[in-house]
């Protein structure tokens, strides 16, 4: 088992030079100050963790309220794209039958107009002069 890239006996050595450095008698409360010292960090690390479980939390809180009103929008935007589509389709239908009843007057005006032009006989043409060099 390694911690931080240290074994067993870095960890036994670090143990026995500490013992002989600092004293039997001061060791304890050595000890009792380092592990004041972890339960602080580790109380400033759980602080940090949690402001930043309330940041994104809120983010979170704020992004599901914008996508919401996104999703609103869009849903809005597809019903007034299908009342307009509907919309056009029916003038779009309406204005082919206006064209297609004036089309249909048309070539009847046309027809009579070609029947009244063939029952009339053609005018002759006139006469060229002649042509003087």
């Amino acid at each position: 088992m390694e911690f931080l890239g240290i074994g067993y006996q870095e960890l036994l050595l670090v143990l026995v030079l500490l013992l002989v450095v600092v004293g039997p008698e001061r060791l304890p409360a050595m000890a009792y100050q380092i592990g004041r010292a972890v339960r602080t960090m580790q109380g400033y690390a759980r602080a940090v963790r949690d402001e930043f479980k309330d940041e994104i939390d809120y983010l979170d809180e704020q992004y599901k309220t914008i996508k919401g009103q996104v999703d609103e929008a869009q849903s809005t935007l597809r019903t007034e794209n299908a009342k307009l589509n509907s919309e056009l389709r029916q003038v779009t239908a309406s204005v082919e039958s206006t064209v297609a009843l004036a089309k249909d007057e048309m070539q009847a005006a046309g027809s009579a107009a070609d029947a009244a032009t063939a029952a009339t006989p053609a005018p002759s043409e006139p006469a060229k002069p002649p042509m003087v060099f």
